[in-house]
């Protein structure tokens, strides 16, 4: 039940009315000139000090300007949000909806990668205020360009951006941007196709290094038929002709190594594709490079006298440019395809080749696969004390190295070679029944030093063995 209020004491004529006792403490304050009455503050200030505060935070506050409600929206809100509606604002509606399309494509790729992915845990874009700053400002040059017909310019501001997101890393932005950017230049007639001509490259460029091969080299053989009239077009001080070459070049080689395993015939056909193309670019070292890979393609399809040619020319190359890196990879390559061939003798005059030039470049890497190979083929050959001393080379060069898998290799072989030096020797001893090749055989099998080479010493008279045996 509520409560009962007490009764009112006295009469009053208006609700505002005060009591009698507040007028006598209440002071009047007079009229000021022209009707208008100003409040007094409650706490005057008493000192100096405090007189001088209350006029500097008067003066501060008359300084701040004074806040509209979009001013204090600009506060409340996001940052994307007070952007979107500033762009909006100003008409760029196009410009708005494609930020909105890749916010909302970021978050879908967010969502599908899902909470144990590492994009999980990126910044997104919608959070970067600096990014968002340069989409507003291309996006909205760009329009402004759109709607007068300056698609050069629209292509430029685009270009901007993918330049932009590919130096910070965000490359499915810098992606898109390149193209959109080859979408813009099939509207520019007045160049003859050289901005669609570097659109094509750009997308191609984007594409290989998504891995998307096939897309690329399809981009670059537009780039190349729109470049190759047109001699004038250059870039870095490089034409625009030569520049397609090269990267025809890298994309096929890199086609032709991705299929070597699983279609030969396939592989070499983009090699060969790869080798003309470098040919066309007046690049020499281009030329050599892919001239090794063609020469190792045919090796492996068994087309040995073309894999010599091809791998010649790779060594001329090498040795017109001094080349020691190439001519040692030229000389092992064609040592190899002759020692398929049968030809042993100039096998052995390549990989002689390879492990001079090795020594005299001072790259023990190299080096120490050359004594190997080498020794691997001496072994093969029978002639073991070759075979174990470059065997011994390349075993001691591994250990200065302190590569673990060629010690472990090298440590193998040139035990292997030692055992077949040793064991022509070894086996005449087992053959030649006597008390001296025993008492040999006997002692290697506790010192295991090889002295099988060496002529047979007097019989040891003292031998328990041997009075048991002549008793």
């Amino acid at each position: 039940m509520a409560a009962i209020l007490p009764p009112i004491v006295g009469q009053r004529t208006h609700v505002n009315q005060p009591p009698a006792t507040e007028y006598v403490q209440q002071k009047s304050i007079p009229p000021i000139k022209g009707g208008v009455f100003k409040l007094q503050p409650v706490n005057k200030p008493q000192g100096k000090a405090d007189r001088e505060l209350m006029n500097k935070r008067v003066k501060l506050r008359a300084e701040q300007p004074l806040l509209t409600k979009t001013h204090t929206q600009k506060y409340r809100n996001t940052y994307i949000h007070n952007l979107s509606l500033d762009m909006l604002a100003a008409g760029f509606h196009l410009s708005f909806k494609e930020l909105f399309s890749l916010i909302n494509q970021q978050e879908a790729d967010r969502q599908r990668a899902g909470p144990e992915s590492v994009m999980w845990t990126q910044v997104m874009i919608i959070d970067e205020e600096e990014k968002l700053d340069m989409l507003q400002k291309y996006l909205t040059e760009a329009e402004t360009a759109e709607r007068k017909g300056e698609f050069e310019k629209v292509y430029n501001a685009r270009y901007e951006l993918a330049v932009y997101f590919e130096d910070s890393g965000d490359k499915w932005l810098s992606d898109h941007f390149y193209t959109t950017c080859l979408s813009t230049s099939t509207n520019v007639k007045s160049d003859g196709g050289r901005l669609q001509a570097e659109g094509e490259r750009n997308v191609g460029l984007a594409l290989e290094k998504s891995g998307r091969y096939f897309e690329a080299a399809e981009h670059f053989e537009l780039y190349y038929n729109l470049s190759c009239n047109h001699d004038d077009w250059m870039k870095d001080d490089v034409t625009f002709h030569r520049d397609a070459c090269i990267n025809l070049y890298h994309i096929n080689s890199v086609i032709g190594q991705e299929l070597q395993d699983s279609d030969p015939e396939q592989s070499l056909e983009f090699l060969l594709k790869a080798f003309n193309k470098a040919k066309e670019s007046c690049d020499r070292q281009l030329e050599g490079e892919a001239a090794y890979e063609l020469g190792l393609a045919y090796e492996r399809n068994g087309d040995g006298e073309t894999a010599l040619l091809h791998l010649n020319h790779f060594l001329e190359t090498c040795k017109r440019a001094e080349d020691d890196e190439g001519i040692g990879r030229a000389c092992d390559a064609i040592a190899k395809a002759y020692s398929r061939k049968g030809e042993v003798k100039e096998s052995i005059h390549y990989l002689q080749q390879f492990v001079e030039t090795a020594e005299r470049s001072k790259k023990e890497t190299e080096l120490s696969k050359a004594c190997h190979n080498l020794g691997n083929l001496y072994n093969k050959l029978g002639k073991y004390e070759e075979a174990a001393e470059y065997f011994s080379k390349a075993y001691n060069i591994s250990r200065s190295l302190g590569e673990t898998v060629s010690i472990n290799t090298n440590r193998v072989q040139y035990g292997i070679s030692m055992a077949h030096r040793m064991m022509a020797g070894f086996g005449a001893h087992l053959v030649d029944i006597s008390q001296p090749s025993i008492e040999r055989i006997v002692d290697w099998k506790s010192s295991r030093t090889d002295e099988f080479d060496k002529p047979f010493p007097e019989p040891s008279k003292s031998s328990a063995f041997f009075r048991s045996l002549d008793y």
